[in-house]
């Protein structure tokens, strides 16, 4: 089963979401406990992942707001249930991207998008902001960890240890993460 997983961290000034990416990425594969061998009597969290994946582009669809979502059911109806075809995907490809584009975002659509690059896309790590730490992180101020039924929106982990609160916005970077267990 995948999971949604979002990870913070904090970056030199100056980083960039390639950077907060590659090393998202790089200190889960080095936590046994996430995805490994376990640490001591427990299992590992997951047995693979990606950062975005299947969640790739979660974040601007946040920021992107209601309007998309209501363009995207009115134009595509067919992309917002639970299951469709990759040849669907393949034969709108260009007007999802370009409706994708039209509300702000960028790169293709999160629907045409590869939910197999382990590094994600640009969108896929952000700066904290104030939209996105009140709407994902302040639900888990006080915490460092949050996974499982525990979690409001998604499991969550901060790579540094720091327990979330505001000083996370304008400092921290928030990664998306698909992870398989």
């Amino acid at each position: 089963m995948h999971h949604l997983m979002l990870a913070s961290l904090t970056l030199a000034l100056g980083g960039t979401s390639d950077k907060a990416r590659q090393i998202a990425y790089s200190r889960l594969l080095e936590d046994h406990s996430f995805c490994g061998q376990g640490g001591r009597l427990h299992s590992a969290l997951c047995d693979w992942f990606v950062i975005g994946g299947r969640w790739s582009g979660y974040l601007s669809q946040f920021l992107l707001g209601q309007a998309y979502e209501d363009a995207l059911a009115e134009e595509f109806p067919e992309f917002v249930k639970d299951y469709y075809s990759a040849k669907l995907v393949e034969l709108h490809k260009d007007g999802l991207d370009q409706l994708w584009q039209r509300f702000g975002g960028t790169g293709p659509n999160p629907i045409t998008r590869s939910s197999y690059d382990e590094e994600g896309a640009e969108d896929d790590a952000m700066v904290v902001d104030r939209r996105l730490y009140d709407h994902f992180l302040k639900p888990l101020a006080g915490k460092a960890t949050c996974v499982g039924d525990a979690s409001p929106l998604a499991d969550f982990i901060d790579l540094d240890g720091d327990e979330v609160d505001e000083s996370f916005i304008g400092r921290k970077w928030l990664v998306v993460v698909d992870y398989h267990s």
